[in-house]
């Protein structure tokens, strides 16, 4: 039937495919048989044709009007042969049919068009080696001949033209009975219907439980199953690269978890699995199937809950024992996993799959809350394995990845958590904890924030490594104490305690106490509460000025047009009372940026106009819970960050975005306007001074010399209330809720910026 297939291939469109047809209008004629050549003249010349609306089946072919050559059926079991032939050239209007060949006679069948022809001829070709299949497997019992047929099958399945759904439906239907009526195979023959059926499962359609049972259990048990890691390898690519559903198709994850296991199970090749994966991923830096991970992922967990959950056990199917012919069940017919192998084996795999770096970003909510099974977590070898994983998410640069570690639903826990000291479950002395947090650490782009979520997960575990005198969470847990991220006056007791019970913590402790007397006194000292340094100020400068004299009460500082860069942010954050900073058009970074939203937290008004912050920086701003006012005019912000800070800055009321990429996609919906200058004091477009105002509170800056002619008028000329010095940051006052005024019209936006230095 093969040798038939390939012999009219030849003469049909090549590359053409087809769907399987059911029922068409067709011209029908038939033809005896003539030995010599005058007969085969006179009955071309003598032919009739009848129109008819012809149906095919699994077993026949029939007619809607049931008369002349269609008044009774016509069997497929009766054809011998079906071929495309030249009906006659005395007849061009009609130049091939589809000819059936029986033992009395010939039928022609004749299409409208050369497609619609070769339609028909490959689906009558199709379901006659079907109906011929099933006799041949119903007449014997020999596994040679049975593998043979079942190798024919697909190998015809393989070379159709037709390109139906239905074709494989019908293949696999067929090899499922067949495994379902088959007795034990010798190996011989178990291995050339393994190598038979590999192909199917190549196509889309998902296959059979009988067929899925019988894979995997020749993955697991087969005498061959180093060629079934060959075999099966591409229909497993396919299965895992589009859409399946699992919790519908239970046996094809089942099977996809046998796969990798006799994959693993290969000691002449450890390089199985990171080829496997790296298959799998592609050559490129992202991963062109979005499908790929989630049903890897799906395979791990299950294969993972399998293993150890006591619950949770694999049926195999009674055709496939009989098939296999194994008796490695229990008594109750239940198989489970060796807990070991599937441990090594797919953590192995997890850790392949964290080592992509787009698949990092999706694995990490998979991952919390933590969904493996509770013998699993008690099992040392899983969580030594899971710990690779962990240090891989807390040494990402996105925040989100590390940001799974920690606990994200009340009542669970989290990675954290379980490998600290004080769990149940920690598998060494605190090592790998102490690693995760000082990786976290060196990552963090804010690190209050973060010692805060430590504080609120694992304080006790804090406790637990300075009793056991580790410097390092001794210094933590005093950063911790200086820092009041601890809120509960109990737990902040007894981690003084605790802090105090080390030779170590009992320095860091008096020296905190220091530390705070000597910003209590730096603050009854007073001092002045503004200061605007002059234009062209370096860093060294601000440091300079800062260490001149006590500057506790300091509340407004002007930096604007100042060559400072992110180094002065170390001198800022001794101010313990700054609220209002401009740093318009200066050179100050996201560095600086996060070193101030760590250590002043009562800004209440800030100006990064012009500045070279970026989002990465911009994002500390969320810690900043006093901030009201911020110009953002001119800055890297997006669209994504700008509505992170509106949603977690509550007193946020008064902002300037213009010129970003935040305006740009919101177009039309900010407005620029100047502070109220009775809430942020007075207002003026001259450069920073620190001339005027209250002459007690003031200090004279020993910069005067860098100072410009402008500055130095008279300050009768002056516009009562500005004395040089711009407190306001001209941020935008913009309608956050019902009742807020609306800023100016376009033209006046115009003419301030006009007027801009």
């Amino acid at each position: 039937r093969i040798q038939i297939l390939f012999e009219v291939m030849n003469s049909l469109e090549p590359g053409s495919k087809y769907s399987l047809v059911q029922c068409g209008e067709l011209q029908v004629s038939h033809v005896s048989p003539h030995k010599r050549v005058i007969g085969k003249v006179f009955g071309s010349i003598n032919r009739r044709w009848e129109k008819h609306t012809v149906m095919l089946t699994d077993t026949q072919l029939y007619s809607q009007e049931k008369y002349g050559i269609f008044s009774m059926p016509i069997f497929l079991d009766l054809i011998q042969h079906i071929d495309v032939v030249t009906v006659s050239t005395w007849e061009p209007a009609i130049n091939s049919a589809v000819q059936l060949r029986f033992t009395d006679g010939i039928v022609l069948l004749q299409a409208s068009s050369p497609y619609e022809r070769d339609q028909w001829f490959h689906s009558l070709l199709w379901k006659f080696n079907i109906l011929n299949s099933k006799k041949a497997l119903k007449l014997t019992s020999c596994p040679e001949i049975i593998a043979k047929e079942l190798k024919s099958l697909v190998n015809i399945a393989l070379t159709s033209q037709l390109h139906d759904p239905q074709i494989w439906t019908d293949c696999l239907v067929m090899i499922s009975n067949q495994l379902n009526h088959t007795n034990s195979l010798p190996p011989n023959a178990l291995e050339e219907i393994i190598e038979a059926l590999g192909p199917a499962l190549g196509q889309l359609n998902p296959p059979t439980p009988e067929l899925c049972d019988f894979f995997s259990r020749y993955c697991r048990d087969g005498p061959c199953a180093a060629t079934a890691v060959v075999v099966f390898a591409p229909g497993v690519h396919c299965i895992l690269k589009h859409n399946v559903d699992f919790g519908r198709y239970t046996y094809i994850r089942t099977f996809a978890r046998d796969f990798i296991i006799a994959l693993a199970s290969q000691d002449t090749c450890p390089e199985n699995l990171p080829c496997f994966i790296h298959t799998m991923h592609s050559p490129g830096a992202r991963c062109p199937h979005p499908r790929v991970l989630p049903n890897l992922m799906a395979v791990f967990l299950a294969a993972i809950w399998s293993a150890f959950d006591t619950k949770c056990t694999y049926r195999r199917n009674s055709s496939v024992n009989l098939l296999l012919g194994s008796n490695r069940n229990d008594s109750n017919g239940n198989n489970k996993l060796p807990k070991e192998k599937v441990t090594t084996c797919f953590m192995r795999m997890i850790d392949l799959c964290s080592q992509h770096d787009d698949w990092v970003k999706e694995m990490a909510p998979l991952m919390q809350p933590i969904p493996f099974p509770e013998e699993a977590l008690k099992y040392k070898p899983f969580v030594e394995g899971m710990a690779c994983v962990l240090k891989r998410f807390a040494g990402d640069n996105r925040a989100e990845v590390r940001e799974c570690i920690f606990p994200m639903r009340e009542g669970k826990e989290s990675w954290i958590q379980l490998i600290a000291p004080d769990h149940n479950y920690c598998p060494d002395n605190g090592e790998i904890f102490c690693q995760i947090v000082r990786i976290l650490l060196d990552k963090a782009a804010v690190r209050r924030k973060l010692v805060r979520l430590l504080g609120h997960s694992c304080l006790d575990a804090f406790r637990l490594m300075v009793i056991r005198g580790d410097e390092f969470f001794v210094k933590m847990l005093s950063e911790m104490v200086e820092s009041d991220v601890i809120e509960d006056k109990e737990q902040k007791s007894e981690a003084l305690s605790t802090l105090r019970s080390n030779p170590e913590g009992e320095r860091l402790y008096k020296a905190m106490c220091d530390r705070q007397t000597a910003l209590s006194k730096l603050a009854q000292l007073g001092g002045p509460t503004k200061l605007a340094m002059p234009a062209h100020s370096t860093d060294s400068d601000v440091e300079k000025i800062l260490s001149s004299g006590p500057f506790g009460n300091l509340e407004k500082l002007s930096l604007a047009f100042t060559c400072v860069t992110s180094d002065c942010a170390k001198h800022l954050v001794k101010l313990p009372n700054l609220q209002h900073l401009n740093l318009w058009c200066t050179q100050f970074g996201d560095s600086g940026l996060c070193m101030l939203a760590e250590h002043c937290t009562r800004l209440r008004s800030l100006n990064l106009c012009e500045t070279l912050v970026t989002d990465e920086g911009l994002q500390a701003l969320t810690e900043l819970k006093s901030l009201t006012c911020l110009n953002l005019n001119s800055t890297r912000l997006s669209a994504q960050v700008f509505e992170e800070l509106i949603s977690k800055l509550p007193h946020l009321s008064s902002y300037d975005i213009r010129y970003t990429e935040a305006c740009q996609s919101k177009e039309g919906t900010f407005i620029s306007n100047t502070i109220d200058k009775q809430t942020n004091g007075v207002s003026s477009q001259s450069s920073p001074n620190v001339s005027g105002g209250d002459k007690s509170n003031t200090v004279e800056s020993p910069f005067s010399k860098y100072r410009s002619h402008s500055e130095d008028t008279d300050e009768e000329s002056e516009t009562p209330g500005t004395n040089g010095v711009e407190w306001s940051l001209n941020v935008p006052t913009i309608a956050l809720s019902g009742n807020r005024k609306m800023g100016p019209s376009k033209e006046s936006q115009k003419a301030a910026l006009s007027s801009k230095p």
